[in-house]
């Protein structure tokens, strides 16, 4: 075992009352914050969770420098003798024939145990634990990246606009990009330098647009603040220490500080902070199944923490600060005796040690000095007396010394090629595989020569076999050249992979009537945008730029779909229009049909609308069977928002038979169901109505109650 690993084993025993010292100081000033911001808070918890980690990196050094105080002691008894290192934490010992009083005495007397003796196992149950939490938070991380990469739905046009004004007036210059997936029930936030928030795609269905907007807000303050990166460092925490409780419970505080910071952020920017909790409370019924990734909405809590989350968000009076009690002090008091007293010991320790190696020198001295002696070296034979060598001897010598000359000349000239030698000399001195690509691709000293000139400067071996592989030829440079694009070796690269010519970009530039840059060049051609198509989209009427045309020809919009759309009878739809129609699937056929069920729309915005919320005559008929006659537009997208289905409405309507559209939309938001109802009735809160039962879904009460019930056995 060397003093490296027995250094970490002391850093790990010291770690116990450092981390609870930490965590008694973190309870004591938390407490006299209890009245602050929870920005504050936050900053108390991490701060305190950060220098655990700071105090042990302390402590490991202190631990290794004691190794280094005792310093090398000079031996006895000649020069053969170098130096003996006694390790300091091997002196610590427990005496068993003293009933366990700490002694300091040489390792390997009968009768002590050491403590350095566990040391290996307390670093390998240390190293097992590391490694097995390594081990979870890569498949955390592996997970989360897993998602990133798969195909994951876009998120609709309208909200990606809303997104990103969200995300310039939060202050937030990095591009964050927003995915749908059906996997999760929660949104989350991940990434550091390329941030990006997921959300579930039944929120899209069971909130409103303005909930969905808060709930940005919310992911978009994870990411202003940094929380993914400190969450990361927070995790490697718990992974070192995780055998300390006060690391998790301090752990556990920041994450619920961190949640209620984004809170505050995303209440500000709300106008009614009811409708983030309703938000909140629509997403706890599903929170149980949600994946636990990264930076979720809830922050991985329970559900009575979720609900004090809605109460404070609602500005409930009645939650106050604990104040601390006569009898806290007094615990306080015995602790801080308890954890201060063994420190002038233990410091005093630190500096006993190096007077203890120093005092067992003379015994290790003594017991290596024979063994030295016995390893000293025994004294050379004398040389022999130099004589003439022999005319064959001389002969011999000067034969091979005019051979070695010769091995050599043929050694290197068979470890060299005529092409390498040709290569270095043209200035490209580069490693084996390098040579070998660019044989293979056919790079010849006058080929780079020649790029080089055109180019205007000498080219890298990567370029120059990039360039041989796509058949970039100086003739095809000089031709772009003439056309006008005078761009960089990459860029003439991906023009020759797409096949761009100086004919087609002379032939897209005539009929757009401008020159376009390389990356418009480019990316037209990938789309096969061709100058045919610009001309027929020119002809019904849509001049547009370069981006548009490409978005067009992806969604496979032709100029017979722009003119059926403008005959559904709300005008021609500009590029923008025809865009999001062809994305959402709007046709004439979907619009003719909604007319002929009587739901009327007063825009092309409102069958866009329609077709996200999958509004259908099938679902106004049904509607209509549950007794909700005349729906207008506007709620119909509402009802499809907040998932009301026609068997819900029809449940509702038998229990009360006054039912109101928006009283439908509310019991959705809150998730008042039968159970629920039948709740309220068994606590005999009765006569219900809907306002009473959006009231105590809001409070808890009966929450509480339910969870005690579950709760026995």
């Amino acid at each position: 075992m060397t003093h490296h690993w027995e250094a970490l084993g002391w850093t790990l025993v010291h770690f116990l009352w450092l981390g609870a010292a930490i965590a008694l100081v973190y309870r004591i000033v938390d407490t006299a914050l209890a009245r602050r911001s929870a920005s504050a808070r936050y900053v108390l918890a991490l701060g305190a969770l950060m220098s655990m980690l700071v105090v042990s990196a302390a402590t490991l050094v202190h631990e290794e420098d004691a190794y280094q105080a005792a310093g090398p002691i000079a031996g006895s008894g000649g020069a053969g003798v170098a130096s003996t290192v006694v390790p300091t934490a091997q002196a610590f010992e427990i005496s068993l024939v003293d009933g366990g009083a700490v002694g300091r005495h040489a390792e390997g007397f009968p009768g002590r145990f050491t403590i350095t003796a566990l040391m290996p196992y307390l670093d390998g149950v240390w190293l097992a634990g590391v490694l097995l939490l390594w081990v979870r938070a890569l498949g955390g991380w592996w997970l989360i990246r897993r998602m990133r990469l798969s195909r994951l739905e876009q998120g609709p046009h309208t909200l990606l606009l809303r997104l990103d004004a969200l995300r310039r007036q939060m202050g937030i210059r990095r591009f964050v990009d927003l995915r749908l997936s059906s996997r999760i029930t929660n949104p989350l936030t991940a990434g550091v330098l390329r941030p990006w928030i997921l959300l579930p795609v039944t929120a899209l269905t069971s909130l409103s647009a303005e909930q969905i907007e808060v709930i940005l807000s919310h992911e978009l303050a994870h990411i202003r603040r940094a929380d993914y990166f400190w969450n990361l460092l927070q995790t490697m925490v718990e992974t070192l220490f995780f055998f300390h409780p006060a690391v998790w419970w301090i752990s556990r505080r920041v994450r619920e500080e961190r949640e209620l910071c984004c809170d505050d952020i995303a209440v500000r920017r709300c106008s009614d902070p009811t409708v983030y909790a309703a938000a909140l409370v629509r997403l706890e019924e599903e929170r149980r199944n949600r994946l636990h990734l990264a930076m979720a909405l809830d922050g991985h809590q329970s559900r009575a923490g979720l609900r004090a989350r809605v109460l404070r968000i609602l500005g409930d009076t009645e939650e106050r600060p604990r104040r601390l009690r006569p009898v806290s002090f007094a615990g306080i008091a015995v602790a801080l005796i308890v954890f201060l007293c063994p420190l002038p010991k233990v410091f005093a320790s630190f500096r006993e040690v190096p007077r203890v190696a120093t005092a067992i020198a003379p015994a290790v001295r003594k017991a290596m000095h024979p063994m030295l002696q016995s390893a000293e070296p025994e004294p050379a034979p004398a040389a022999a007396p130099k004589t003439k060598p022999s005319p064959d001897v001389a002969m011999t010598g000067q034969e091979n010394a005019t051979s070695e000359p010769a091995q050599n000349a043929d050694a290197k000239e068979s470890g060299h090629s005529d092409y390498i030698d040709e290569m270095k000399a043209a200035g490209y001195d580069v490693d084996l595989d390098k040579y070998i690509a660019m044989k293979v691709q056919g790079v010849t000293p006058a080929y780079a020569a020649e790029m080089a000139k055109i180019a205007g400067g000498k080219l890298s071996a990567d370029n120059l076999i990039a360039m041989k592989v796509q058949d970039v030829t100086p003739e095809y440079i000089q031709k772009m050249r003439a056309a006008g694009y005078d761009v960089e070796v990459n860029k003439y690269i991906a023009m020759k992979i797409q096949d761009v010519t100086p004919d087609y970009a002379a032939d897209i530039a005539k009929i757009a009537g401008e020159k376009l840059s390389a990356d418009n060049l480019i990316a037209m051609k990938i789309q096969d945008v061709t100058p045919e198509y610009i001309e027929k989209m020119r002809s019904a009427g849509y001049e547009a730029g370069p981006d548009k045309y490409i978005s067009m020809k992806i969604q496979g919009i032709t100029p017979e779909y722009a003119e059926a759309m403008a005959k559904v009878g709300f005008g021609k739809p500009d590029v923008g229009q025809l865009i999001a129609l062809k994305v959402q699937d709007v046709t004439p056929e979907y619009a003719a049909q909604l007319h002929s069920e009587g739901i009327e729309a007063t825009s092309l915005g409102d069958l866009i609308s329609y077709r996200i919320f999958n509004i259908t005559p099938d679902f106004v008929k049904d509607m209509k069977a549950a007794g909700f006659e005349s729906i207008p537009a506007k709620k119909l997208v509402a009802l499809r928002v907040q998932g009301v289905t026609p068997e819900f409405a029809k449940s509702v309507r038998a229990q009360f038979p006054d039912a109101t559209l928006d009283d439908l939309i509310q019991m959705r938001i809150f998730n008042i169901d039968a159970n629920f109802i039948a709740s309220a009735q068994r606590h005999g809160f009765a006569p219900l109505t809907i306002h009473k039962l959006v009231k105590l879904r809001i409070s808890g009460i009966l929450d509480d109650g339910d969870e005690q019930k579950e709760s026995r056995p």
